[in-house]
């Protein structure tokens, strides 16, 4: 069934059966009355697989579903396939490269993270990198705005942020989160080793607790003191010059 350009599951057997199938799936709505073993089975399953999930109330299934009977559960089927991170940064290694990936703390706009995986593909970037909870929907529109870069370049999706930091520093890869305060000027910075850039969300930026875990806080240098710029074209900025650096 179609449904606000997502392909959506309902009923209880068959989102499970898609779950257990590791078929990917962007998000799960449940209803948020919902108690028992197939709550707790549909729980376990998003968890251990990364997939949102959000309580909400029979209304929203309603709409989501078309008003027919889901049975208390809808699953929004992805788009794209999510690629393991382990995976693409073990390849990018086996092939010699030195891997350089973004990941997307809390971006929430559509737009930008359409734009962003468009600039990472031009640019040159080996992944795209979101977590659980708090990312831009993958959708139709995502793919229409992102003019299909979206499909051609790998998007991992992990727990948390902790996860991505502890999978990045084990494989050696340079953390470098984006700041306005106490930063490196990005013409400074040295992008030829293995890196990852860290963008922030539209309203906070990149969280304390990310900065603290970064290896080194990068900026744009700006003429004004303006507001800073858009997440997306930051980030277009900061992988050209990345590129730049590695030519």
């Amino acid at each position: 069934m179609k449904q606000a350009d997502n392909i959506i599951l309902m009923g209880r057997n068959p989102l499970v059966e898609a779950l257990n199938e590791g078929k990917d799936i962007e998000k799960v709505f449940i209803l948020d009355s919902l108690r028992g073993d197939i709550e707790k089975e549909i729980r376990g399953i998003c968890k251990d697989q990364n997939i949102p999930l959000s309580r909400v109330p029979n209304e929203k299934l309603n709409a989501l579903a078309g008003n027919r009977n889901h049975q208390g559960v809808v699953g929004m089927i992805s788009p794209i396939h999510f690629q393991e991170l382990d995976d693409v940064l073990s390849m990018a290694f086996e092939q010699g490269k030195s891997p350089a990936i973004v990941i997307l703390e809390g971006v929430s706009d559509v737009r930008n993270m359409a734009a962003i995986c468009r600039s990472a593909l031009v640019f040159g970037l080996d992944a795209v990198v979101i977590t659980a909870k708090k990312h831009a929907a993958i959708n139709s529109d995502t793919i229409k705005i992102s003019a299909g870069a979206i499909l051609n370049i790998p998007v991992c999706r992990e727990k948390n942020m902790n996860a991505v930091i502890e999978k990045c520093k084990m494989y050696g890869i340079q953390i470098l989160a984006t700041d306005l305060h106490g930063a490196v000027a990005i013409d400074a910075c040295d992008f030829t080793g293995p890196v990852a850039i860290v963008m922030g969300a539209e309203d906070m930026g990149v969280t304390p607790e990310t900065l603290k875990q970064a290896d080194q806080k990068i900026k744009i240098p700006q003429v004004s003191d303006f507001d800073s710029l858009n997440v997306s074209v930051a980030a277009g900025i900061i992988f050209y010059q990345m590129m730049r650096s590695r030519a």
